[in-house]
């Protein structure tokens, strides 16, 4: 195509659109300057009548789109960053739609729910905040859902229909947690939330979801076995947080087939004594009950620092896991210091409860250490 004279770039994407012959199957644009935003309505409308199965708008500022964008009605993937959306009362839904990712997009929680019951091909969401009003609930409605990916904060949110989801990760923000210990009646958030995840295999909770988690109190094992999980992905508050932990051992006992575990430690920069102490106290508690791992064969411990609640934690996977292959401890301090050392020596004197278990050593100066069957001297 050739383009005669000056044009800024408005005109120049009319010319690419109106001279463009066949189908527009896939439509990407990139926009630093709202000052385009005028010609954005024109290019909705000229698309809607093309067939356009993907659509993807990413702004540097906030921008707002007009209704035209929900008249794309043969869409199969759509992405929004950055942009403030509106979903008009005639949506009838997106029968094709098979991904969304929606970024920073503004859009009323409500209008959000709605929208993906109207989208009953959805494969794929992954939501990340701001969306307007996230405090409120989203009760996602998504029968053939297989992947769910959400950041940002949320007051809570539960599957009414996900019985094909395979794989979820959450990075949450509580804005209020509730930590009780103990479940309430039917009021578990753990086990409403859970509930309907029946073919779940990989499961990962970042930052605050295990907090969120554990509004309503937390099971020592959930009513029901999670069987298809294979990973799970676990971050742990520091390990000053009881109920981040009840969460973390309640997944693992409901996990009977789990294979891979990781784990993350976010260590507070003051640590409360006294929350380590009834971290610990906890820990060592557990030791009389059955906790079966008979199918996990690797752990990886990241942001290990080796206080007591960490090191019982530990104990409990060696002592309880018979097909551990290999366990990858993060230390956040170097391995060959006394300190370093003194953890190694503690880590020998742990009953494994798998012969074939490879403990791994590494620090973030790149030093390494192994122990594998048979025992080292430091």
């Amino acid at each position: 195509m050739k383009l005669e004279g000056k044009y800024n770039i408005e005109s120049i994407i009319y010319q690419i659109l109106f001279l463009h012959k066949g189908p527009i199957v896939k439509f990407t644009l990139y926009l630093n300057d709202i000052r385009f935003c005028p010609g954005l309505n024109n290019w909705l409308h000229f698309l809607s009548n093309h067939h356009v199965e993907e659509f993807r708008l990413e702004c540097l500022t906030r921008l707002s789109v007009s209704h035209l964008l929900f008249s794309l009605e043969h869409l199969t993937h759509l992405h929004l960053a950055n942009v403030k959306v509106r979903l008009p009362s005639t949506f009838k839904g997106f029968g094709r739609l098979v991904k969304l990712h929606l970024s920073c997009v503004a859009l009323l929680l409500e209008e959000l729910d709605r929208f993906i019951s109207k989208c009953p091909m959805l494969e794929y969401i992954d939501l990340r905040s701001p969306i307007d009003h996230m405090l409120g609930h989203l009760v996602t409605d998504a029968p053939n859902l297989k992947s769910f990916h959400f950041q940002g904060i949320l007051g809570s949110f539960y599957f009414k229909n996900a019985s094909c989801l395979k794989e979820m990760s959450i990075i949450r923000f509580p804005s209020v947690v509730d930590t009780t210990s103990e479940p309430r009646g039917n009021n578990s958030n753990m086990i409403k939330f859970l509930s309907p995840l029946s073919s779940i295999t990989s499961l990962k909770f970042y930052r605050g979801s295990l907090s969120s988690l554990a509004s309503g109190g937390v099971p020592h094992k959930l009513p029901f076995n999670l069987d298809h999980i294979r990973f799970l992905v676990l971050d742990i508050a520091g390990f000053e947080s009881t109920s981040d932990v009840r969460c973390a051992l309640c997944l693992i006992r409901s996990s009977p087939n789990l294979q891979s575990l990781e784990i993350g430690i976010n260590q507070l920069i003051v640590p409360d004594i006294d929350r380590l102490e009834a971290t610990t106290q906890f820990l060592k508690a557990q030791q009389k009950y059955e906790f079966p791992l008979c199918c996990l064969e690797n752990v990886e411990v990241l942001g290990f620092s080796g206080v007591e609640p960490e090191m019982e934690f530990v104990k409990l996977l060696l002592s309880s896991a018979t097909a551990l292959m290999k366990l990858e401890i993060h230390c956040k301090y170097k391995v060959g210091t006394r300190k370093g050392i003194k953890m190694l020596k503690e880590f020998l004197s742990i009953p494994r409860a798998s012969t074939r278990a490879e403990l791994i050593f590494k620090d973030r100066f790149g030093i390494c250490f192994k122990i594998g069957l048979a025992s080292t001297r430091f």
